[in-house]
């Protein structure tokens, strides 16, 4: 029997809009009263576990997370793993499983910011995407917004949640931050609001970091949060991102990285901590 040709193409290429748009603000989805906090590595989440009070710990469809309370809060606390893609993955499951009032993604991220120091924090007035474009001459990105899953076209840059920020401002007013006595002379580091962009490289080369400085401005890169961002702007959920400040955002930061995350790690899940504290009021 012969079969008819399949039917011409009805849906054209889709547009590309150069620029670096923006999420515009979108009301969000009736929630549960849980906060969902999100770190790439156990580094970065065993101390918001370990505030946890009446703390238990469960698998959904076998990707282990705990949960408890942070003054008085509920809280759920789950490692996405490295990189965007485990970051979206654990995000959109997590989020459509919880419906979560709130969600954290807490861990370190590089200083490429040359004002930030070892163990300052920095809370996500917007989170962006750096690797999303056009790569040109001298490693130059040309942003744009391409086709999304609706049919729009997909920001940039994602703003941090305003109830969130002004929580994370008072948080700070309150918050003592543990001093940097690793380094000499020692400091005290800061928590303040400030920029942060993702990226699936780990190390990139100067010429990379100039076009990001140049064009996004931030203060850390980090390979998590701008997709954790997004997927929340999708689902409609309330987004905060607080990283603390490792190694200098360079080439080959393995030794670096390993030498100076630890501390980093903790005084972003100490903010943290303090930030759903502040929720719980």
């Amino acid at each position: 029997m012969k079969r008819n040709p399949p039917p011409a193409l009805r849906h054209p290429p889709p547009d590309i809009h150069p620029g670096i748009p923006t999420a515009r603000r979108r009301a969000a989805v009736r929630p549960r009263g849980v906060t969902l906090v999100l770190g790439a590595i156990p580094q970065e989440t065993e101390l918001v576990e370990w505030a946890l009070s009446g703390r238990r710990r469960a698998r959904l469809h076998g990707f282990p997370y705990a949960r408890g309370r942070i003054a008085g809060r509920p809280t759920v606390v789950a490692v996405t793993g490295i990189g965007k893609t485990n970051a979206s993955l654990v995000t959109a499951l997590f989020v459509g499983h919880f419906r979560p009032r709130e969600l954290i993604m807490t861990g370190t991220a590089s200083r490429i910011n040359p004002g930030v120091r070892n163990g300052d924090v920095i809370v996500g007035t917007v989170t962006c995407n750096h690797d999303f474009g056009s790569l040109g001459k001298n490693y130059s990105m040309e942003y744009f917004g391409a086709e999304g899953p609706l049919g729009d076209s997909s920001p940039i840059v994602y703003p941090g949640d305003r109830r969130l920020l002004a929580a994370a401002k008072r948080a700070i007013r309150r918050h003592v931050p543990e001093p940097a006595a690793h380094h000499s002379p020692a400091y005290v580091p800061r928590v303040r609001l400030g920029r942060i962009t993702s990226g699936d490289q780990f190390g990139i080369t100067a010429h990379r970091i100039r076009d990001i400085r140049r064009q996004l401005r931030p203060d850390l890169m980090e390979m998590e949060s701008g997709s954790v961002a997004q997927v929340c702007w999708y689902l409609r959920t309330p987004f905060l991102c607080v990283r603390g400040g490792s190694n200098r955002t360079q080439n080959l930061p393995d030794n670096d990285y390993h030498r100076l995350s630890p501390f980093a790690a903790r005084q972003a899940s100490l903010f943290t901590v303090s930030l759903v504290g502040e929720l719980a009021r």
